[in-house]
């Protein structure tokens, strides 16, 4: 009987191993770079007259459980939960609430779901609907996002009634998710008139969180009806709402004459100049003047400052800045950090860091010629002018003009014409750059740069279609390289649009309606609440070469 009992259990022990062994993905073998889908659903997409208590669905390959309980929505939701049953490869849902009567479910698996041999995620979200009455609504919303990296973006929709739904209050009536490709799918809605948000939910709270969740607008009209079941393009691009000013997070002396300082984010440095800041020295209630103020070499959320006073180092010193803002326009009226003095003195001479056109590989364009010059110190902007000289071969001078940048770089911009394919000298008299500490190098700096061809170039052209000839469209080519080249026209009145000299690259061409008539689009606004402005997108990336613009493109605003 004792060795009876040793087989059976043995046995037992080997089919349990076996079965865990089952849930585990094959080892070896070539990286798994599949993502995970759905094979089968219980009900079918469709059903009517569904009474049962729980929902099926069947996966092509071995998942992490925990990511799909993450990414299931139910729309109407199930207010008292669900509870998870897992056979293999198949996920059973059972309700805790009794479903309502008469009812259509959708039920949306996001793109989260990741699969547990290379944590591949989905692809795109897997959508059923189904009735628990012996009618299904077949309403239908279908659109996409428009981002860099719009995947496990929700959307969430709301049925009108008295009030505008505030979605940092109230969770959604119905919620998809969007796949890589930015398109989402809302199926089973009834009759109604639906608002609808593209949000980024960033806690998985199905609420939006305003300052740390991105979202977007509908610009349209979304009204479900027995005469109009089907709404398509209902598009969406994403922003922040950035309410919260920004902070000057950190100051560091580099030497006697320079402040190294940064923020807490990005910040709108056209706006901002030395006089935007001072040092206070608490000790002796003295205030000492910023002279420069520019980025340099510094990084992204860094600039410098330069000053010719000195500072006494046992004093408390604390560096001050106003009225700074951020790039959604936050302004910060005031903020100070104190910084430890140094008192070692700057014996470095101001540097070029850059010389090049507008153009790639540093070319200059002949039709507005600019030059950008790039130092790694500020400077007195008062003698530019005359410490540059720009020539052709033979000696000619060419008459130019300064545009400042900051105070370390600027543009100089050629008066006239260049011509094209052409090399031209470029002189500045370095003496001219004294830094703040009285640095300056006494020489003349010479270099040369060349013309573009109008054969370096491409372009677009094409027209418009809008359903009223008064409305002002804005038509956009944007880069999808690194660059981020953006070229913006407006279409002429017989709704033509024309896109020259552009520089060689891949674009997105897409254009809006300008309700406003400020040349920039409106994102629109979540509460109060505000439709953003129209906008299409051309459906094919453009690969305009040069010498080979494309033509015969169309912008349908209609659809």
């Amino acid at each position: 009987m004792a060795n009876k009992s040793k087989i059976i259990f043995s046995v037992l022990i080997l089919l349990f191993l076996s079965s865990c062994a089952n849930q585990l993905p094959p080892g070896g073998g070539e990286v798994d770079k599949v993502p995970p889908r759905i094979i089968e659903s219980i009900p079918e997409n469709g059903a009517t007259s569904y009474l049962e208590n729980y929902i099926e669905v069947t996966f092509s390959e071995y998942i992490d459980r925990r990511s799909v309980q993450d990414a299931i929505f139910i729309s109407p939701p199930i207010t008292k939960g669900l509870d998870y049953d897992w056979s293999g490869k198949t996920l059973s849902v059972y309700f805790k609430d009794t479903l309502r009567s008469n009812t259509t479910y959708t039920v949306v698996i996001g793109t989260d779901v990741i699969d547990l041999n290379n944590r591949n995620k989905m692809a795109e979200p897997f959508t059923f609907a189904f009735s628990t009455g012996n009618k299904i609504d077949v309403g239908k919303i279908s659109g996409k996002i428009y981002d860099d990296d719009p995947g496990g973006t929700s959307v969430f929709a709301y049925r009108q009634k008295e009030n505008e739904p505030d979605p940092s209050v109230i969770k959604p009536e119905y919620v998809s998710q969007v796949g890589k490709n930015g398109k989402f799918t809302l199926l089973g809605l009834s009759n109604g008139d639906y608002q609808l948000f593209a949000i980024r939910d960033n806690f998985r709270d199905l609420k939006y969180q305003k300052n740390d969740d991105e979202f977007g607008v509908q610009f349209k009209d979304v009204i479900i009806s027995d005469d109009k079941k089907e709404f398509t393009d209902v598009d969406f691009f994403l922003s922040i709402e950035d309410t919260i000013p920004p902070t000057l997070s950190n100051v560091i002396m580099k030497d006697r004459n320079h402040l190294q300082i940064e923020f807490n984010e990005p910040i709108d440095s056209t706006k901002l100049s030395a006089d935007n800041f001072y040092i206070y020295d608490s000790t002796a209630n003295t205030k000492k003047e910023i002279q420069y103020f520019y980025k340099g070499g510094a990084n992204a959320k860094q600039f410098l400052l330069s000053f010719s006073d000195s500072l006494i180092e046992a004093d408390d010193n604390f560096l001050v800045c106003t009225n700074f803002i951020d790039m959604s326009g936050v302004t910060k009226e005031y903020d100070a950090s104190q910084f430890s003095v140094k008192l070692q003195p700057d014996t470095l001479l101001p540097k070029i860091l850059k010389i090049e056109g507008n153009l790639p590989e540093g070319k200059v364009d002949y039709d507005y010629p600019i030059i950008t010059v790039k130092f790694d110190d500020g400077f007195d902007v008062t003698k530019i002018d005359t410490a540059i000289t720009v020539i052709d071969t033979k000696g000619i001078n060419y008459g130019h003009s300064i545009n400042l940048v900051d105070d370390a770089s600027f543009n100089i911009i050629v008066n006239s014409k260049l011509k094209q394919k052409t090399e031209y000298q470029l002189k500045i008299n370095l003496g001219a750059f004294r830094d703040a500490a009285g640095n300056s190098v006494d020489s003349v700096y010479q270099t040369k740069f060349t013309t573009a061809s109008e054969l370096d170039f491409s372009g677009a052209s094409g027209k418009v279609t809008v359903d009223n000839d008064s409305s002002e469209t804005i038509i956009v080519l944007s880069s999808v390289s690194r660059d981020k080249r953006e070229y913006k026209v407006k279409s002429a009145p017989n709704l033509k649009f024309n896109f020259s000299k552009i520089v060689p690259d891949k674009y997105l061409l897409w254009g809006f309606i300008d309700q406003n008539r400020n040349s920039e689009y409106d994102i629109g606004k979540i509460t109060p609440y505000k439709k953003s402005e129209k906008f299409v997108f051309h459906p094919d990336t453009l690969n305009l070469r040069a010498r080979w613009p494309v033509g015969d493109l169309n912008l349908d605003f209609t659809k």
